[in-house]
């Protein structure tokens, strides 16, 4: 359709342009004579474009909508899933906490780390809902839009108006030369009316313009910043989800160390049973006492997670502590000192900040 009134619009301009040089060649119009003059074709190209250029937008808002529906729709249906796996690992953990095993206390951190994780997912699918879908729908569907276009769809009715009645001017002054008083006026009363749709188009053009103009900058900076909101959201969602599973994953590693190292301690033999993750932390831990007084380089470290210790050898930790870190092992733990006190911790609960000497960490203070 749109293929289609494009070729319409060419053919009339051209049947125009043709017109004009048949009055110019009868000497009866001059320069500004029946056909539409260089600012209206300009204005008209202009509008064009914005119209492309509006419509385009508005398809890609249109796109982002039905995608976001789509995803939130999919992510709604995963998270009743994963809500119901996080309640049944909760409800097994909390009716065998007085177990022994550490499969209770595993689960009850499993389920309530995937229920903050969904937690943190409604919150993510609540902002691309009503911050994002929403507002974009009510663009496409939004007044300003739909007057820009109205307003454009009237301009080429009036284009073609004028058409018309130019047809009409020349037809008149092909008989100008033998026509009566009666002919003459009615000549006249065609050209002025010729000439006051002129005006009113070249009115109407500015004003369509200018309007068309309004929307497409507003398409461009809103749907830029919903796009922004979206990827905010996204990201936000990702970063807490993964801090969570950090923190999770290393208290299951404590807890399969602790628990075999309770099983080593009581019962010698199974020593080789041992899982090779806690042989790994045994041997870094022997090989640091032997190698203490070797100039290493250490960092220092800033604490983002609490750390309780379960464990002789393990440090305690509060959130904003700061700690030398000594060695980081393979396993996921690091070994090192705060406030005057050594030992093992997750490597994932500190960032890390600047280095220090081996050989002058005991001098120095760490940051209140």
């Amino acid at each position: 359709m749109d293929a289609i009134k494009k070729q319409a619009s060419k053919l009339r301009e051209q049947v125009a342009r043709q017109q004009q040089v048949i009055l110019r060649q009868l000497g009866q119009l001059g320069h500004e004579g029946v056909m539409i003059d260089e600012t209206d074709m300009h204005c008209h190209q202009q509008l064009q474009n914005l119209y492309k250029s509006t419509r385009a937008a508005k398809h890609f808002q249109r796109d982002i909508v039905r995608g976001l529906d789509g995803f939130i729709s999919a992510s709604k249906k995963q998270m009743v899933i994963a809500r119901k796996l996080a309640e049944d690992s909760c409800k097994f953990g909390i009716e065998n906490q007085d177990s022994t095993h550490a499969l209770a206390r595993i689960a009850l951190n499993f389920g309530t780390s995937h229920a903050s994780i969904e937690d943190h997912r409604e919150t993510m699918l609540g902002i691309l809902s009503y911050q994002v879908s929403e507002p974009l729908r009510a663009l496409i569907n939004g007044a300003p839009l739909e007057d820009a276009r109205h307003l454009t769809h009237q301009y080429d009715r009036m284009r073609q108006e004028i058409e018309i009645q130019a047809a009409e001017v020349i037809r008149r002054q092909s008989k100008f030369r033998d026509s009566s008083a009666e002919s003459v006026l009615k000549l006249k009363n065609s050209e002025k009316r010729l000439s006051e749709l002129k005006s009113s188009m070249l009115a109407l053009g500015r004003e369509a313009t200018a309007a068309t103009l309004y929307v497409e900058d507003q398409q461009q900076e809103s749907t830029f910043r919903k796009i922004l909101s979206m990827v905010d959201a996204e990201r936000s969602y990702h970063q807490n989800a993964v801090a969570l599973l950090e923190k999770l994953h290393s208290e299951m590693i404590l807890e399969e160390q602790t628990n075999d190292s309770s099983l080593q301690s009581e019962n010698p033999s199974i020593k080789d049973d041992v899982s090779p993750v806690n042989e790994e932390r045994v041997s870094i831990r022997s090989s640091s006492r032997n190698d203490e007084d070797k100039n290493y380089t250490y960092f220092l470290a800033k604490v983002i997670h609490p750390f309780d210790a379960q464990a002789d050898g393990e440090l305690i930790l509060e959130v904003d502590d700061y700690v030398v870190v000594r060695q980081v092992a393979s396993n996921g733990w690091s070994e090192g000192e705060c406030k005057g006190n050594t030992g093992w911790f997750p490597s994932a609960y500190v960032t890390k900040g600047e280095t220090v000497p081996a050989t002058k960490s005991s001098d120095n203070e760490l940051p209140q």
